[in-house]
């Protein structure tokens, strides 16, 4: 697959370089499915003038966010640099999720080095783990968070507690047990759980309803901004993250964040309230061997107690959370992808 420099008049050839990838949305909005659409946005508006980006979803799918501003192509059209985001459809080599590199038909074994994207350094780490590829092609570029979307306001009472994520499946690598467990040590405090799909393991987790306790499940993402911003806590239950976006939208918000120290979360929240060494409920016999410990549960509960009995720590975090997250602010992250376009377009040479 190769490329070729569109010609630009008065002016340098333009690099083309092209996003192949499934949806940009769907009813089950995750973060894989998201980000792309603020990616999309932001990439076109700051687009430098000797580049040209596209992005090849499949037929009839459309950018949620700016989408007259966005260049669709084919993804068969030739000339362009393709980048595989997150591709699923007749690419049956790509099943771990990650970021590919340019110009590999995944319909193949890799058969060369070529620059890759990782959200962390985590996860940079989880594919020279995985591949034993070379860590000076993997570049990190963590996920872009859309400061007209996620920004702080004054919050209203009653005091609420969030949580984001999904449990489709067993390994509820989101933590969905932590909340039913403090919405019944906390029964004073209001919960809310927003599910990128409906719950498919609800009985399992949550046997029977709480009063204090609020479900939501497929909110648009632009939706979420307003949901967030009523929080007084983000409880993130994840037992690993390779982006954490979710978690850096909503320090955007202004909303502290109490979270295991897993996986990316260190790298994008270490202003807020992490719980180190943290445990499974690995015990012979036990019928959840993927829940938090009790121990673990107890620190999540112990962290919230603490939260929600000092407003002085309270304000600190939520104004250290905002900082922290300007760390994502579009213009420090497109200009990460820029630079690994160009170098792609080095690389080519």
């Amino acid at each position: 697959m190769t490329h070729h420099l569109f010609k630009q008049k008065g002016g340098p050839p333009l690099f083309p370089f092209r996003f192949v990838l499934d949806r940009f949305q769907k009813a089950d909005a995750r973060g894989p499915t998201l980000t792309p659409n603020v990616r999309a946005k932001w990439l076109s508006r700051l687009c430098p003038s000797d580049l040209k980006i596209a992005f090849a979803p499949n037929a009839g799918e459309v950018p949620m966010y700016d989408p007259d501003q966005v260049k669709l192509v084919s993804k068969d059209e030739p000339g362009w640099w393709n980048h595989y985001f997150l591709i699923r459809n007749k690419l049956e080599n790509n099943k771990i999720g990650f970021s590919w590199g340019p110009n590999i038909d995944l319909k193949h074994p890799i058969h060369k080095t070529i620059p890759l994207v990782a959200n962390s350094v985590y996860h940079k780490n989880k594919i020279l783990e995985a591949w034993n590829y070379p860590t000076d092609k993997i570049h990190v570029i963590p996920n872009m968070v859309d400061p007209e979307l996620f920004f702080p306001k004054k919050r209203k009472k009653p005091i609420t507690i969030g949580w984001i994520g999904y449990d489709v499946d067993r390994r509820r690598i989101k933590g969905v047990e932590v909340i039913p467990y403090l919405a019944r040590k906390f029964p004073d405090v209001q919960f809310e759980m927003v599910h990128a799909v409906k719950p498919r393991y609800l009985k399992e987790w949550l046997p029977k309803e709480l009063p204090n306790l609020k479900m939501y499940y497929e909110v648009p993402h632009y939706k979420m901004p307003e949901i967030i911003r009523k929080w007084y806590v983000l409880i993130s239950g994840s037992k690993s993250e390779t982006g954490g976006t979710h978690i850096k939208e909503a320090m955007a918000c202004g909303v502290p964040v109490i979270a295991s120290a897993v996986g990316a979360i260190p790298e994008i929240a270490i202003s807020q309230m992490l719980l180190p060494e943290m445990t499974l409920n690995n015990s012979l016999g036990s019928k959840y061997p993927s829940n938090w410990s009790q121990e673990s549960l107890e620190r999540y509960a112990s962290a919230l107690d603490t939260v929600l009995s000092s407003h002085k720590l309270h304000e600190s975090l939520s104004k250290s959370a905002i900082i922290e997250s300007k760390n994502s602010d579009p213009t420090i992250i497109s200009t990460k992808w820029f630079e690994f376009m160009y170098m792609c377009r080095n690389h080519s040479r």
